[in-house]
C-alpha cells in the first residue's frame, strides 16, 4: 500500500510543538510510521538539533518551521534505505561507522574524536550522529551490491564519449558539489524554495557547503558532502551544466530551479583538458608592503637594498606582516585570490614566476618602496584527455547515481508512509 503524504502543515505544527518544549510527555508519541517502523517526536527533535548545530543555524521557532519538513523527509528516506538493506542482509559494523566519522574529522581538519565531543557540548546526542552516518553508509553499500551488477558499459558508449571529448579539446571541467531539494508535488514548491533560501543565508554566515549538504540535500551525494567530482558538459543535466559554466573556483550559485527541484551548486576547482599551462591562469593571494620614503632619505638604490634585506627571509605572510610592523610600515594589505593575468602589469610579470610564501623584488613606486609577497598560489590545473578506462568509470558513476535515485523513488512509492499528528 502506498500513501503520499503532504508534510507542510503537519511538520509546521510539529516544529511548534518541539519549539515550545512544554509537553515533554509528547516526545515519545509517534510522528510517522514507515512500513510499521515508527519515528517519534524525540527522534525528530534530536535530528533537528543536529541539523541546526551542524549547519550553524540559530535555534528559533522560524528556523524549526523551515527545517523540520526537510529533516523528517530525510529521516523517512533513511528508514526506507535501512529497511531495504536489512531485507537484503546488509549490516554495518560499529567499526565501519567509526571509520566514516574519522574520515569526516580528517576532511574537516579536526583531531580524532573531536566531532562527536564538539556536537555533544552543543546539545547533540552522539547516537544520532552515528545513526545518520550508519544510514548513509548502508545506502552506499546497498547501491554497490544491487545496482553495481546492473551497470554494463559497452565499448561503443565509451568510444562515443571519447570522441565527444576529442571534439571539445580545451573543455573546461569543474570539481563541483551540490545540494538538491526535490519538488515532487506543487505543494512542496514554496517549502523547498524557503529552505533553499535559508541554506543560502547559512552559507553567507560561513557554514560549510559540505555540512549543509550532509544534513539537507536529498541527493545520493549527500553522504559525501554533496561532492559530484569532476564534471563537464554532457556529464550532468543541461540545466546544472549551464549554471556550473558560469561559476569560477570557490563560487556558489544562486538557488537554481530545475525540472526536478532546487539546486545550490559550488565549484571547488577548475581545469582545462588538453591545453598547455598558462601561468596567467593561476590564482594567487598577494601581500604588498609599502615602505614610505621620507624627505632627506638615502638614495632610492640604498632603500631598495634595505627593503630587500628586511624582507628576503620571510617564510610566510604572517612573518611578512610582523616585519612590516617592526619597520613602522602599514600592515600589508592582501589582494586575492586573483587570477595572475588580472594583476597590474608591473606586478603580473614578477608574480607569474613566484611560488607560495616567496618574497618578490622591491619596486620603486610613487607611494614608496613596495615589496610583494605571494601568500598562496593555485596553479592552473591542466590534464591530459581521459583514458578509455577513466571514461568508463565516469559513465558508471553517472549511471549509478541515476539508478540510485530511481531505486529510492521506487522504495517511496511502494512504502506505507503515515504521518501522524
Amino acid at each position: 500500500m502506498f500513501s503520499r503524504i503532504v508534510l507542510t502543515c503537519a511538520t509546521a505544527a510539529l516544529a511548534l510543538t518541539l519549539w515550545s518544549g512544554a509537553q515533554a510527555q509528547m516526545l515519545d508519541r509517534v510522528v510517522a510510521v514507515i512500513n510499521d517502523e515508527a519515528i517519534s517526536y524525540r527522534d525528530v527533535e534530536a535530528r533537528v538539533r543536529l541539523a541546526l548545530v551542524s549547519s550553524n543555524i540559530p535555534d528559533s521557532q522560524e528556523a524549526r518551521q523551515r527545517v523540520v519538513p526537510q529533516v523528517l523527509r530525510k529521516m523517512i528516506d533513511e528508514r526506507l534505505q535501512v529497511q531495504e538493506a536489512q531485507r537484503l542482509g546488509i549490516v554495518l559494523s560499529n567499526a565501519d561507522v567509526d571509520g566514516a566519522i574519522a574520515t569526516v574529522e580528517q576532511q574537516s581538519r579536526m583531531p580524532r574524536g573531536a566531532l562527536l565531543s564538539n556536537l555533544a557540548r552543543q546539545g547533540v546526542d552522539p547516537a544520532r550522529v552515528r545513526e545518520q552516518i550508519r544510514a548513509d553508509l548502508t545506502w552506499m553499500r546497498l547501491v554497490t551490491r544491487v545496482i553495481g551488477p546492473q551497470i554494463r558499459i559497452g565499448e561503443e558508449e565509451v568510444n562515443d564519449r571519447l570522441q565527444s571529448l576529442a571534439d571539445r579539446q580545451g573543455l573546461r571541467e569543474v570539481r563541483a558539489a551540490e545540494i538538491f531539494l526535490p519538488v515532487e508535488s506543487p505543494d512542496q514548491e514554496a517549502e523547498a524554495r524557503a529552505m533553499g533560501e535559508r541554506l543560502q543565508e547559512g552559507l553567507r554566515q560561513g557554514t560549510s557547503f559540505q555540512s549543509l549538504a550532509r544534513q539537507f540535500s536529498r541527493s545520493p551525494t549527500s553522504s559525501n558532502g554533496g561532492l559530484l567530482g569532476w564534471v563537464s558538459q554532457g556529464m550532468v543535466d543541461d540545466e546544472v551544466a549551464a549554471v556550473l559554466e558560469t561559476l569560477d573556483r570557490g563560487q556558489t550559485s544562486q538557488l537554481v530551479r530545475t525540472s526536478s527541484g532546487f539546486y545550490l551548486l559550488q565549484v571547488l576547482e577548475t581545469r582545462i583538458i588538453g591545453q598547455s599551462v598558462n601561468a596567467e591562469d593561476s590564482t594567487v593571494t598577494v601581500a604588498r608592503m609599502t615602505l614610505p620614503v621620507p624627505a632627506g632619505a638615502p638614495p632610492k638604490a640604498d632603500l631598495m637594498e634595505r627593503a630587500f634585506a628586511l624582507t628576503r627571509n620571510a617564510k610566510s605572510c604572517a612573518e611578512f606582516d610582523a616585519l612590516a610592523t617592526k619597520a613602522g610600515a602599514p600592515l600589508p594589505p592582501r589582494q586575492g585570490p586573483v587570477r595572475i593575468g588580472e594583476l597590474p602589469p608591473e606586478l603580473k610579470g614578477m608574480v607569474a614566476g613566484m611560488a607560495a610564501n616567496q618574497v618578490g623584488v622591491p619596486m620603486d613606486t610613487p607611494q614608496g618602496i613596495v615589496v610583494p609577497m605571494v601568500c598562496s598560489r593555485q596553479d592552473a590545473m591542466v590534464v591530459s584527455p581521459p583514458t578509455a578506462e577513466q571514461v568508463r568509470r565516469q559513465i558508471e558513476d553517472e549511471r549509478r547515481d541515476m539508478l540510485s535515485r530511481r531505486y529510492l523513488r521506487n522504495l517511496r512509492r511502494a512504502a506505507f508512509i503515515d504521518v501522524r499528528m
